[in-house]
C-alpha cells in the first residue's frame, strides 16, 4: 500500500514505469478506436455458466478453457466484431502469452531433471542429515531453510511434501521436534516462495503476462519475504519451545 501510494503520487517512481509506458504506446498505435469490451451483464452470464459447471457438473481446465473461448467467441459477435476481427484479437491474445507458456515448461524442467535423473531424494536427504545435527529449535529453523531450498526446484507443495516429508517426519522424532512443527516448516517453506523463485513457473507466466521483469519483481518484493521468513522462523522457534503438537 506504501509502494501503491507512492506511485499514485508520481508514476515515474513505479519500477515499472518505463515498460508500461511502452506497452500503452504500443496498444495505442494498434487501433484508432477504444477495444470494445464485454459488458457486465455479458460477463455474469458467462461467469453464471460458470459456476453451475465447476459446481454441479465436475467441470475443470479444459471445460473452463472451453468456456472461456466460447466466452471470447460470443461476446464478440455480440459486440459486434466479425469473425476477421475476432480472430485477430484471439492471435493478439496468443502473443502475449507465448512467452508465459514457455517460461512454465522451462521453469517445470529444472524439477523434472532432478526427479527423473533420481538426484532429488540425494539432495533432500544429505539436507535433512544436515539438520540432525542441530539442537531442537535450531533444527525447526533448519528445516524451514530445507523446505525454502528445496521449493526451488519442486515449486509443486505436493510434490515437495511428496519428497520431503518421508525424510522430515522420522528426523524430527530422532531430533525432538514435534511432527506437527516439522509441517508448519513444509507449509512456511513452500508457501512464501511461489512469488520468488523463476522456476515457479505460474509465477513466472503471471510476470511475463504483466510485462514484468524477474529482477525488478525481486527489487520490490524480496524486502517483504525477509520480513516473512523472520515471521516463519519466530512462529518455528515458538511452535518448538511450547511443544505444539
Amino acid at each position: 500500500m506504501r509502494y501503491a501510494k507512492k506511485v499514485k503520487r508520481n508514476p515515474e517512481s513505479s519500477l515499472v514505469y518505463k515498460e508500461d509506458a511502452e506497452k500503452r504506446e504500443m496498444y495505442s498505435s494498434i487501433g484508432e478506436h477504444e477495444p470494445l469490451k464485454a459488458t457486465g451483464r455479458q460477463i455474469a452470464g458467462a461467469f453464471a455458466v460458470l459456476i453451475w459447471g465447476v459446481t454441479t457438473q465436475d467441470w475443470f481446465m479444459i471445460e473452463m478453457s472451453g468456456l472461456f473461448i466460447i466466452m471470447g467467441v460470443v461476446v464478440g459477435l455480440v459486440s459486434g466484431l466479425n469473425l476477421t476481427r475476432i480472430s485477430e484479437a484471439f492471435t493478439k491474445g496468443f502473443r502475449e502469452v507465448l512467452m508465459g507458456a514457455i517460461i512454465v515448461g522451462l521453469a517445470r524442467s529444472v524439477a523434472v531433471i532432478l526427479e527423473d535423473g533420481q538426484v532429488m531424494d540425494t539432495i533432500v536427504n544429505g539436507l535433512g542429515s544436515a539438520v540432525g545435527e542441530l539442537p531442537p529449535v535450531l533444527a525447526a529453523a533448519g528445516m524451514y531453510f530445507v523446505q525454502l531450498m528445496i521449493n526451488f526446484v519442486i515449486p509443486s507443495g505436493s510434490g515437495q511434501a511428496l519428497v520431503t516429508m518421508p525424510i522430515m517426519a522420522p528426523l524430527a522424532d530422532l531430533v525432538d521436534v514435534t511432527r506437527q512443527t516439522a509441517v508448519l516448516a513444509f507449509q512456511l517453506g513452500d508457501g512464501f516462495a511461489h512469488i520468488l523463485y523463476p522456476t515457479s513457473g505460474y509465477f513466472m507466466a503471471a510476470l511475463a503476462i504483466a510485462g514484468v521483469e524477474w529482477h525488478k519483481w525481486i527489487k520490490f518484493f524480496f524486502p517483504l519475504f525477509l520480513i516473512f521468513m523472520f515471521i516463519s522462523l519466530g512462529a518455528l522457534v515458538v511452535a518448538q519451545i511450547t511443544g505444539w503438537s
